[in-house]
């Protein structure tokens, strides 16, 4: 819960830099950058069927959750995290 330490890196699935740009504007985490192959690699390995998408990962790297945007909601789920 509370002062558990979290990283949110966003993975565009936009498709055009100025798309992305605008998006990222109001949100207030890092970003893998539009034109970085990691990014085209991170949205193959998440199979990102629709957005938004959320995944959460464990400190191994391993995926927890893959699809934990209504999840985000639930009462004590960074604790299941």
């Amino acid at each position: 819960g509370a002062g558990r330490p979290f990283e949110v890196v966003f993975v565009s699935c936009d498709r055009d830099q100025t798309s992305m740009d605008s998006y990222l504007g109001h949100m207030p985490w890092p970003a893998i950058p539009y034109g970085s192959p990691a990014r085209e690699a991170a949205l193959a390995t998440l199979k990102v069927q629709g957005i938004p998408q959320l995944t959460v990962f464990g400190r191994d790297g391993k995926v927890v959750e893959q699809s934990a945007v209504q999840s985000v909601f639930a009462p004590n789920a960074l604790d299941r995290w």
